[in-house]
């Protein structure tokens, strides 16, 4: 099969372009064709070891198309991408893109959608005072979602919570198809260079990655670590962000008014292997966020490691509260602390948590799968055109 796969801008290392990249390359070892189109490419900071086995596509898009944002950026992919697919995956915010493409080409189109617009639920999108609402709206409520209620063939999600969002927001149903990880990369690794480097032998270090934003609640981490920090004064909190220009000022600002701006590191930017030893050195892995999956939680329990989610992140679904991880209510950075403080008074329970979800993830979660499912609904797609 000939499969164009559209994704935003592969400029950062985060979990939707893993999942893009890794999709193309477990596709390819099927023997489809698979080729990315994208506007920009950052070759050394998106997974450069990944982008190194996949074609991808750099779409040019005029100063004056990119004036029109969305619709303008999508148009210019749309229209160069060959009459040669035998279908269209396109994943995150590219439906415009793909729905141009299928007006010429006459090919389906599949949309895995990570979540619906994020930047309109938790940017200024709403904001009616902002100068580029009127321009949102129109494109949000106009044309986005007419496109998906009737352009789409099939609606890939994560989980069940952004199934419901997808029923709510487009009156459309989707199949649920997790995403998958590499578990032997994560495998028995020790942490060790990490904390003999920074001199965090005798701490217990608390982790959250992914990159900063209001939705993500690393300000909910910080908190939680003040209340923490009164009992235990061992215990510092590690932030990893794809970006090398992250904003940390808020965050630096909120724990230096704490009082433990101090007990605070940040690695930006870090590859693969020092990621994975980053993991390996942490003792709890938290994730405060409102987001649909968050392949960081999955990654932290590969690393047998005990996940803190709040039950607003997707990947909460998997989890089984106090077996293979633990849930808290979302936007309770009191009630994140008192479950953290369970588990650094108990380091049997984390051994056990983190064994159980590293067995969970061996069982459930690998890119074969996740591709191997994909390709299933391509298929039933194509031949039901037919």
């Amino acid at each position: 099969m000939r499969i164009a796969l559209i994704h935003t801008p592969l400029t950062v290392s985060q979990g939707g372009e893993r999942q893009v990249l890794m999709l193309a390359i477990e596709l390819q070892k099927m023997g489809h064709e698979v080729e990315i189109f994208t506007e920009a490419v950052d070759y050394e900071n998106c997974f450069p070891n990944l982008l190194s086995k996949v074609k991808v596509n750099v779409c040019k898009v005029s100063p004056m198309l990119q004036k029109l944002s969305f619709i303008g950026r999508g148009y210019a992919i749309g229209k160069q991408i060959p009459d040669k697919f035998d279908i269209i995956n396109c994943h995150n915010y590219t439906v415009d893109a793909a729905y141009f493409a299928k007006r010429r080409l006459h090919v389906p189109i599949v949309w895995m959608c990570n979540e619906p617009p994020i930047w309109w639920f938790y940017d200024n999108g709403k904001k009616k005072m902002s100068f580029s609402y009127p321009l949102r709206w129109l494109y949000y409520e106009v044309f986005h979602k007419k496109v998906v209620a009737n352009k789409v063939d099939r609606i890939i999600v994560l989980n069940n919570t952004t199934k419901e969002r997808v029923r709510k927001i487009y009156n459309r149903e989707s199949t649920i198809i997790r995403t998958g990880i590499d578990v032997d990369f994560f495998k028995d690794r020790s942490g060790k260079v990490i904390r003999e480097k920074y001199g965090l032998d005798d701490d217990i270090l608390l982790l959250q990655v992914g990159s900063i934003g209001d939705y993500r609640r690393q300000s909910d981490s910080v908190k939680a670590l003040s209340y923490i920090s009164h009992k235990f004064d061992n215990v510092k909190l590690i932030f990893v962000t794809p970006r090398k220009d992250d904003p940390i000022e808020d965050i630096i600002a909120l724990a230096d008014k704490l009082g433990v701006k101090d007990k605070i590191m940040f690695f930006k930017n870090v590859d693969d292997d020092t990621l994975a030893e980053i993991y390996a050195a942490s003792d709890i892995f938290v994730f405060p966020a409102d987001l649909s999956w968050g392949l960081v939680v999955i990654e932290a329990m590969a690393s047998s490691k005990p996940v803190v989610v709040s039950d607003k992140v997707g990947a909460s679904e998997i989890i089984k509260n106090g077996e293979n991880g633990i849930i808290f209510p979302f936007g309770h950075p009191e009630e994140m602390a008192k479950e953290i403080e369970k588990l650094i008074n108990d380091p049997g329970l984390r051994k056990s948590i983190g064994r159980n979800a590293r067995k969970y993830v061996e069982n459930n979660l690998s890119w074969e799968a996740y591709a191997k499912n994909m390709l299933s609904v391509f298929y039933d797609i194509v031949e039901n055109r037919r």
